[in-house]
């Protein structure tokens, strides 16, 4: 998959950085929070994926990483983010998104799973669906909102 924004990794890379980051936060005893972030309604605009990503860059930390995992679907990996603020950037970029599509582009919402290292599970393929969990639980909600395993959710 080409990706024209160097800011933003591609799959395979976000992957092994994953892979990584929980090796890492397990061995210093730190934090690491995946999120998975997708749109709720199907788009045909790759302008409006531009500015999502831009938002994300936004909303989140130089050091935090983010990820493009196919063509609507976006991932961030949060360093040192317990589930609390990992849930408090996480509503950020959801208000942040809200806030920017509810005048030009009415119906574009996303919704936003996530989950935690050590909190959640240790281990790369577990947390990763974990958040694809979280994910989809936000979606059958009816889309629009944030869902991690504490039980923390918003719409």
């Amino acid at each position: 998959m080409k990706i024209t924004d160097t800011r933003i990794v591609e799959e395979n890379l976000f992957r092994f950085l994953i892979q990584l980051e929980i090796m890492r936060a397990i061995r210093y005893q730190n934090y690491v929070t995946l999120l998975l972030m997708e749109p709720d309604q199907g788009v045909e605009d790759n302008s409006k994926l531009t500015d999502l990503a831009e938002i994300l860059h936004e909303e989140i930390r130089g050091t935090d990483i983010i990820g493009r995992l196919d063509r609507t679907r976006f991932g961030a990996i949060l360093l040192h983010a317990d589930l609390k603020s990992a849930y408090l950037a996480s509503a950020r970029i959801h208000s942040r998104t809200k806030d920017y599509f509810s005048g030009n582009n009415n119906g574009f919402t996303i919704s936003i799973g996530g989950a935690c290292c050590p909190s959640n599970s240790t281990d790369s393929g577990a947390l990763s669906m974990l958040a694809e969990s979280m994910l989809a639980i936000a979606r059958e909600k009816g889309g629009n909102s944030i869902s991690f395993p504490n039980g923390k959710e918003s719409a």
